[in-house]
């Protein structure tokens, strides 16, 4: 039988998602976004890379990071927002639109 979650389950993840409203709600246009500090703060993975010192993307965390994130390669940082941009990051490039169209 599977353990049952910790009972401060529930309570983190309603806390998580109140930080995450803001970000999910701006798309990928974080222009608007206010100041953070952290990887991720604005909705990217949440690791930095130790060599460079730069948070990673996701396109390029398994390049950069491992898979799974290695703690020898990179540092998580897990600030508040932390993979709310996941999906519009990963989603396919869309040309831009054709003049007179």
């Amino acid at each position: 039988m599977p353990a049952s979650p910790h009972p401060l389950v529930p309570m983190l993840a309603f806390v998580v998602s109140a930080f995450l409203a803001p970000v999910a709600e701006a798309g990928c246009d974080l222009s608007s976004a206010p100041p953070c500090r952290g990887c991720g703060c604005k909705g990217g993975p949440g690791w930095r890379h130790i060599a460079t010192g730069s948070c990673v993307g996701f396109r390029d965390i398994d390049q950069k990071c491992g898979r799974p994130p290695s703690s020898a390669l990179c540092v998580f940082e897990n600030a508040p927002g932390t993979g709310a941009n996941r999906d519009c990051a990963l989603a396919p490039a869309t040309p831009p639109a054709a003049p007179g169209r």
